[in-house]
């Protein structure tokens, strides 16, 4: 055996432990210089995994009363449909109005759809019906007809509206949508 073999043997038969605890901590610094960039990567991942869990744990927490919100949207939706008008019903989407006509007492001097239709490809469940509507009758009267509009059975939005008095006379032009079902 050389010198240099003998050497570390007789160094290893006096101080085993503290070479084999040395040997250790080398393949340990090795070890851990070299899987420290997984460490990153996987931060990362207990990140995206903690992000996921949370929004599982929301999303049971907000489906407890998933059953009766869905159930009052459904009552809500019919209800919205019962105060609806039918697009493809002009007669009697025109009724409403005769109908207010001759309960308040005013006068139409024009009524008719307006121009407005609406897009086509658009899928949706509701869709304005556009009147034009001039209307005559007294102070009273005109103020009778516009809440029976806002309160009436159907849904209405009034786009634009210009009086005029004339005596004792008001006429109102109005431009309104009622909500209907195409």
């Amino acid at each position: 055996m050389s010198n240099n073999a003998k050497a570390i043997t007789d160094g290893f038969r006096k101080y085993p432990i503290l070479i084999i605890s040395g040997v250790i901590s080398v393949i340990l610094l090795v070890t851990i210089y070299c899987r420290s960039d997984l460490l990153t990567t996987q931060r990362g991942e207990l990140d995206k995994y903690t992000a996921e869990s949370n929004g599982y744990r929301s999303n049971i927490v907000n489906s407890a009363q998933l059953r009766e919100q869905l159930d009052f949207l459904i009552e809500a939706n019919k209800a919205i449909k019962d105060r609806a008008l039918v697009a493809g019903g002009l007669a009697q989407n025109l009724q409403y109005f005769y109908r207010l006509e001759s309960e308040i007492g005013i006068k139409y001097i024009d009524l008719r759809p307006g121009s407005k239709t609406p897009v086509a490809g658009q899928s949706s469940i509701y869709a304005p019906l556009n009147y034009l509507v001039i209307v005559q009758g007294d102070f009273t009267q005109i103020i009778t007809f516009l809440k029976r509009l806002e309160q009436g059975a159907y849904f209405c939005r009034i786009n634009t509206a210009v009086a005029s008095a004339s005596g004792s006379n008001v006429t109102l032009n109005l431009n309104l949508d009622l909500l209907g079902i195409p």
